[in-house]
């Protein structure tokens, strides 16, 4: 991920080369974004010169590219906040599409935050269990350790009291 903070874009300027290397991308992959209508540096002659607008452009952009957004995706939602799209039968059919993702979006975190979670107790679990036990007991305490935790996380999740406040 990038290192530069915001506060300190003002009136930063990179080549494509130096580009790249801030977001640990291509020269290419830069050109095929600009290709494709995501990316709009200034040019010197033939020369691109990006700017502090870019870099947070093209951050928001690998940000979306790393949670799964195609391309088409991104540029759909671009469109939209770079004034391109001022129909408003197409704005409302955007925003439609946009208030699902969020919703899909949402369920996701919820998804990550519990997988998360899972792997941190399982690594606790091989810490406490696995790293100090002989070679030989290791796994079969592993298994019924992560089966306790497990039977202890469902009593605690699917409790009435949860499912009341859940309902």
């Amino acid at each position: 991920m990038p290192e530069t903070h915001h506060t300190s874009l003002d009136g930063a300027s990179w080549g494509i080369r130096e580009f790249a290397q801030i977001f640990d991308v291509t020269p290419r992959t830069l050109r095929f974004y600009e290709d494709k209508g995501l990316l709009k540096p200034a040019r010197n002659a033939s020369v691109r010169i990006f700017g502090a607008e870019d870099y947070v452009r093209f951050e928001r952009i690998m940000q979306a590219k790393r949670i799964g957004f195609t391309l088409d995706d991104i540029k759909e939602v671009l469109e939209v906040t770079d004034g391109h799209i001022k129909d408003r039968v197409e704005l409302l059919r955007r925003k439609k599409n946009f208030e699902t993702v969020i919703r899909s979006l949402k369920r996701r975190r919820e998804d990550i935050d519990v997988i998360s979670k899972n792997m941190t107790e399982i690594c606790a679990i091989i810490s406490q269990n696995v790293e100090s036990a002989p070679d030989s007991a290791g796994v079969f305490d592993l298994a019924q350790a992560y089966d306790a935790k497990f039977k202890q996380t469902l009593a605690d999740d699917y409790s009435a009291e949860t499912l009341e406040m859940e309902g």
